[in-house]
C-alpha cells in the first residue's frame, strides 16, 4: 500500500493568460482551472493516473478542505485527512502565451500539537511492515523540526519503506532517518550536500553519492528536461536517464510529484533499478507536456518510455 503525507496541502489555481504578465497592471486571464495540490497530493494523483490507488494523509482545514475533498472523492483517490482550524491554502500559478510561469503560494495554517498527534494516530493505522509512505512537500508555518524527524523515525520503526521529496533543513532532518528514497532536484541536492548546482550528469552523480553517505538509501535527481540521475547503496553503477528527442516544458509544475508517484508505485511493483529509472523519468516528462499539475496516463507514458535512452555512469 502507498501512503501519502501532505503536511501543508492546497488547492492549486492555474490561470491562463494570452500576453506577457504585466506587474502592477490589471491581467485578465484566458481560462482558470482548480486542482487539489500540495506535494503529497499530487503524488496520489500521479499514482491513481498510472492505474495504482493510494492513501491521502495530511490536514484540512475550512471550506476550501471541503472542496479539496469533493475533487478527490470525485477523482477516487482515498484519503484520511485530518480536520484542524483555519482555512486550506490556495497555490495561484499563472501561465503566460510566452511559455512563462509566476507562482504565488500561501503559507499555510498554523497547528497545534493536538493536531500532530492527531496525525499520529491517523497514522498508526497504517503502519503495516512493507508498506510504502512518501513525505512530500513543505510544512506549515511553524511546524517544529522535531515533529518531522518524529513522523520519519515513526515509519521507519515500523519497517515501512520512506520516499522523501523535502528541502532544506527537513531534507537534512530526514536524512538522518535513513529513507529509503529520495527525490531532490539540482538546486535542493547541492544545498543539501554543499556542492554548487550542475546540469552535468556526472557532477550530479558525484553529489547525489554524497547524500548516500548522508543516510539515503537511494537518490533520484531530477533535472528537468536533462532527465534524471539515480543511486543507490544497492548498486555499485549510477545511472542517467533522458529522453531522445528531449521533452521540454509545457507544465513544469507537477513533474517532480509525478516522478516521485511513479517511484512509489515501481517499489511496490518490484521494478528493477533500470526499470524504475526509465519509468520515472518518462512519468515525469510525459506530465510536462501537459499544463498546470495534470498528470499523464499510462498510456502517454508508455509513448514516452519507448524514447527513454539509460547512460551508466
Amino acid at each position: 500500500m502507498i501512503i501519502t503525507i501532505t503536511l501543508n496541502p492546497a488547492l492549486d489555481r492555474t490561470l491562463r493568460i494570452e500576453h506577457p504578465l504585466e506587474v502592477g497592471k490589471l491581467n485578465r486571464s484566458s481560462s482558470s482551472h482548480l486542482e487539489p495540490g500540495g506535494k503529497g497530493i499530487n503524488v496520489s494523483r500521479a499514482v491513481k493516473a498510472l492505474g495504482g490507488s493510494s492513501i491521502a494523509l495530511g490536514f484540512t482545514a475550512g471550506t476550501n478542505g471541503r472542496v479539496m475533498k469533493d475533487m478527490l472523492t470525485a477523482a477516487d483517490i482515498h484519503y484520511d485527512f485530518v480536520d484542524v482550524a483555519g482555512q486550506l491554502r490556495v497555490n495561484t500559478q499563472i501561465l503566460d502565451a510566452q511559455g512563462g510561469h509566476t507562482e504565488v503560494n500561501e503559507p499555510g495554517s498554523k497547528l497545534d500539537d493536538a493536531d500532530f498527534l492527531r496525525l499520529i494516530d491517523r497514522m498508526e493505522n497504517y503502519l503495516d511492515e512493507g508498506n510504502i509512505f512518501v513525505l512530500a512537500g513543505s510544512t506549515p508555518p511553524d511546524f517544529p523540526l522535531k515533529n518531522y524527524r518524529k513522523l520519519c523515525k515513526t515509519i521507519k520503526r515500523h519497517g515501512c519503506k520512506l520516499i522523501i521529496d523535502a528541502q532544506g533543513d527537513l531534507l537534512l532532518e530526514a536524512l538522518q532517518c535513513e529513507p529509503d528514497f529520495v527525490k531532490p532536484n539540482i538546486f535542493e541536492l547541492a544545498e543539501a550536500v554543499g556542492d554548487k548546482p550542475s546540469a552535468d550528469p556526472e557532477v550530479v552523480v558525484h553529489s547525489a553519492r554524497k547524500m548516500l553517505d548522508m543516510g539515503a538509501r537511494a537518490v533520484c535527481v531530477s533535472m528537468s528536461q536533462e532527465g534524471a540521475v539515480l543511486v543507490s547503496k544497492d548498486e555499485s553503477e549510477a545511472l542517467y536517464v533522458n529522453t531522445n528527442p528531449k521533452v521540454y516544458d509545457e507544465g513544469a509544475v507537477g513533474t517532480g510529484d509525478a516522478m516521485v508517484g511513479a517511484i512509489a508505485n515501481s517499489m511496490q511493483s518490484g521494478l528493477k533499478f533500470d526499470e524504475m529509472a526509465r519509468y520515472a523519468v518518462a512519468t515525469a516528462r510525459a506530465c510536462a507536456r501537459l499544463a498546470g499539475t495534470e498528470m499523464a496516463s499510462l498510456k502517454k507514458v508508455y509513448e514516452v518510455y519507448e524514447t527513454t535512452q539509460v547512460y551508466v555512469l
